[in-house]
């Protein structure tokens, strides 16, 4: 007979659970120390072969290969290049390690974390770079601190040329191109338009010029009329931002995510299984926004 704790335990797990809308699991680690050490942690509880990519909030990422708490491989670095496990002495490889990891840790917080089934089978051979070799490495690069914003009160006499200094307007991000960016990690095709007239800024993947999905003018000015004619329709109740879901019939097939903000309008094509990774970045980017 089963104890009553365990039954009530296992009954408050079932009330408890979520479905998961994405495979992503959230390192939201308060400091890029706090992140490392996490990044560092799930390398050591990695035993089976498998493909780890921590991603930022504005789609930098790090994607490593891992095996017994070993990392086997780099494909994919924030900044730099990528180490070379053929050619590049183990020392090298060590300090490289650390770096590559110590630099996602400082990107854009929180990170994603997807674990995927290796590209290929590993060698035989292929030991790889401990973790206590690459712990030894980081421990000896610093990581800076967390920005702080300070707000000093005072009682100067500002002159009128300080004035127009301080007012200048600053070029920002929109969040259609902040979600342009960021869905590079998920979209096989990208267009950044012009919600005025849907002239055409920026084109990526299959929507690139070269691609199977370039849009021309003509297609992207009827597409941001339509937009408009929606605006108008729903300007009673909704306002930007704004995301659209365009998803096949049947959930098999290629979909589409919209975000417009009323300036300029974002397109990715994904496919239908990562609407999830649609939602948390739609659901990131909104966080901030002030």
């Amino acid at each position: 007979m089963m104890d009553t704790d365990i039954v009530d335990m296992l009954e408050d797990i079932a009330r408890s659970s979520v479905a998961r809308l994405s495979p992503a699991v959230l390192i939201a680690g308060d400091t890029a120390l706090a992140r490392r050490v996490d990044i560092l942690r799930v390398i050591r509880g990695t035993i089976l072969p498998r493909r780890l990519e921590f991603i930022a909030v504005n789609g930098e990422c790090l994607a490593i290969e891992v095996n017994s708490s070993r990392v086997t491989d780099v494909f994919r670095v924030r900044t730099g290049s990528v180490p070379d496990f053929e050619t590049e002495p183990r020392d090298a490889l060590i300090e490289k390690l650390a770096q590559v990891i110590s630099d996602i840790s400082i990107a854009s917080a929180p990170l994603e974390l997807i674990s995927l089934k290796p590209d290929a089978s590993l060698e035989a051979d292929d030991v790889g770079i401990t973790l206590s070799e690459i712990e030894d490495a980081c421990e000896k690069i610093d990581l800076p601190g967390e920005p702080i914003v300070s707000v000093v009160s005072g009682t100067d006499e500002v002159t009128p040329e300080e004035t127009a200094t301080a007012e200048a307007p600053v070029q920002t991000e929109t969040l259609a191109q902040s979600f342009f960016d960021g869905a590079g990690r998920f979209a096989t095709g990208r267009v950044l338009a012009q919600s005025s007239n849907g002239t055409g800024l920026r084109f990526e993947g299959d929507c690139a010029p070269a691609g199977n999905m370039n849009p021309d003018q003509a297609v992207l000015a009827r597409f941001a009329a339509d937009l408009a004619g929606w605006d108008s329709d729903a300007d009673a109740v909704l306002d930007h931002p704004q995301l659209i879901v365009l998803r096949p019939s049947g959930g098999k097939g290629a979909g589409l995510a919209v975000v417009h903000d009323g300036e300029q309008f974002a397109i990715t094509v994904h496919e239908t299984r990562k609407l999830g990774a649609v939602v948390n970045l739609w659901t990131s980017l909104l966080g901030t926004v002030e």
